[in-house]
């Protein structure tokens, strides 16, 4: 608190901008905000906002000069911790996501940021940590996912019924004619038979498809390459573009490294992004998906022929519950998920913005074994 009220003072909070004004904005900005002091001895809490108090239910006194790890549980993921411990002591920004509890032990998940702030000129060596409760969105993404999950069985189950209609249309009607005897020619009775036969194989591989992607689909994610999987998932999710929609593939072909992502997953990513690609363009222009394997990585480009996007809501397409449609159109979670899914790979998502129509997402994928990034928006 008295390194802060003392840099105010000195003026380093902005010329023009008053140290109170900026002290009171900290201590009401409705995110948790806390300030570690790393030049001492297990980096105890100088600052924390009332946000911070508000969510963990601890008065200021009480945290005060202890290290955060009064936060952790049980259920805290050590593996999380040890990544922050090395952040701190590397002094380099990190975005982490675990269980907290607080002070009446109801447990919560926290997404923290933290940031090294440095000014040996002025003996400064803190760290900054923005805290959010993400329980409630986390909760929200389970059940968005859960409710696209059983869409797509509606989507499937509808699809597999035209299409084992269709087949058992000549079945019935050949079935029917040779059952009447009206098929008097032994050529015709032949090639009433070869038709059944055909329909009645075509229906069986049918169903072996549908099988063996329920398999797969409940199996957890084994390596496959990457050209196979990728452009499985790109064929899958074209399914939801209009017809007025013309899909350009490029350099899917020639990937050669193992990808471990499940193919759900991959299929949910790029179904995301071709519908808000569709609804963009009011389901008429091109989506151009373009990959290139670094030996490391799949760096996939999916591009539409749309408007664009505002330069004022770029900065926000990642953010939960944050959407452009009108009220009641769209819950702001689709891009939100996809980051997230992303992220679990081990990968990342960006938006390549540029002057001009038509939006650009950069999708890079691992090709190689999973090594999880916790993280969320």
């Amino acid at each position: 608190m008295a390194l802060a009220r003392q840099e105010a003072e000195d003026g380093v909070a902005g010329e023009g901008l008053s140290p109170l004004v900026l002290f009171a904005a900290i201590e009401a900005c409705p995110v948790n905000i806390t300030i570690a002091d790393l030049s001492r001895r297990d980096a105890p809490l100088f600052f924390v906002n009332r946000a911070f108090c508000d969510t963990t239910g601890y008065a200021r006194e009480e945290v005060i000069g202890r290290n955060c790890r009064f936060l952790q549980g049980e259920g805290t993921d050590e593996e999380a911790v040890a990544r922050m411990r090395r952040a701190i002591a590397d002094r380099r920004p990190l975005t982490v996501e675990l269980v907290n509890y607080r002070r009446c032990g109801m447990a919560f998940l926290n997404r923290v940021e933290l940031a090294p702030v440095r000014d040996p000129a002025r003996g400064i060596d803190a760290c900054i940590g923005i805290q959010r409760d993400i329980t409630a969105f986390r909760a929200q993404e389970a059940s968005r996912q859960q409710r696209e999950k059983l869409e797509a069985i509606g989507r499937l189950a509808s699809g597999l019924a035209h299409e084992l209609n269709n087949l058992l249309q000549p079945i019935v009607l050949n079935a029917a004619l040779l059952a009447e005897g009206r098929l008097g020619a032994e050529d015709q009775r032949e090639e009433a038979l070869a038709d059944m036969l055909g329909c009645a194989r075509a229906a069986r591989a049918l169903t072996g498809r549908v099988l063996q992607f329920a398999r797969r689909s409940a199996e957890e994610a084994r390596a496959e390459p990457a050209s196979q999987r990728l452009g499985e998932a790109v064929r899958v999710a074209s399914a939801l573009l209009p017809p007025g929609v013309r899909l350009v593939l490029r350099g899917l072909e020639g990937l050669e490294g193992p990808c471990p992502v499940a193919l759900g997953e991959l299929v949910q990513v790029f179904g995301n992004l071709f519908k808000n690609a569709a609804e963009a363009m009011a389901g008429d222009g091109m989506i151009e998906v373009e990959a290139v394997d670094d030996g490391e990585a799949v760096r996939v480009r999916v591009t539409d022929s749309g408007p664009g996007i505002d330069p004022a809501c770029a900065a926000r397409v990642f953010e939960p519950f944050f959407t452009t449609k009108p009220p009641g159109e769209g819950t702001g979670l689709g891009l939100a998920c996809v980051w997230g899914l992303v992220r679990g790979w081990g990968g990342s998502i960006v938006l390549d913005t540029k002057p001009g129509p038509g939006a650009s997402f950069v999708v890079t994928i691992p090709v190689r074994a999973i090594d999880p990034v916790h993280g969320g928006p």
